[in-house]
């Protein structure tokens, strides 16, 4: 994971984005961007750790999206939109990585599983590997 967490703040980096990594918060408290601030606040304390390469990919996506105000990771569904958006863009970002590292999958659930996305974001990364792959997915209601 610490080479995927390079890689990630490399790609803020490169692309203007500030980023700050704290391990003061409580485990439930969410990452955070500011758009027009160009900054991400990360939880280095979440309670999942393997999510956490996933939500910075996610909020660097919201920033690079232009995404208007705050974004929060596990925003209400008034953002939906945005959200779609994001979580698309932070699967191919992840998607890149696997890429320049020789990493191959052939579907989603391994995928997801490899990066520690999270369940809610099923449809989202399999309408990324469909437009990516040309893969047809039949969703279920099957936990992962």
């Amino acid at each position: 994971m610490d080479d995927l967490l390079a890689y990630l703040r490399d790609y803020a980096f490169k692309n203007h984005i500030g980023y700050e990594f704290s391990n003061f918060h409580n485990p439930d408290r969410a990452p955070k961007s500011i758009t027009y601030m160009k900054m991400i606040f990360m939880n280095s304390n979440w309670k999942n750790k393997e999510e956490i390469p996933f939500q910075f990919a996610h909020e660097i996506s919201h920033i690079l999206n232009g995404d208007s105000g705050s974004n929060n990771f596990s925003a209400s569904s008034i953002y939906m939109k945005e959200e779609y958006k994001a979580n698309a863009r932070a699967a191919e970002i992840l998607m890149e990585y696997s890429d320049l590292n020789n990493l191959s999958f052939y579907d989603s659930v391994s995928f997801m599983n490899a990066f520690g996305i999270p369940s809610k974001a099923r449809y989202v990364v399999d309408d990324v590997f469909r437009e990516r792959f040309g893969v047809n997915y039949k969703r279920t209601d099957c936990a992962l």
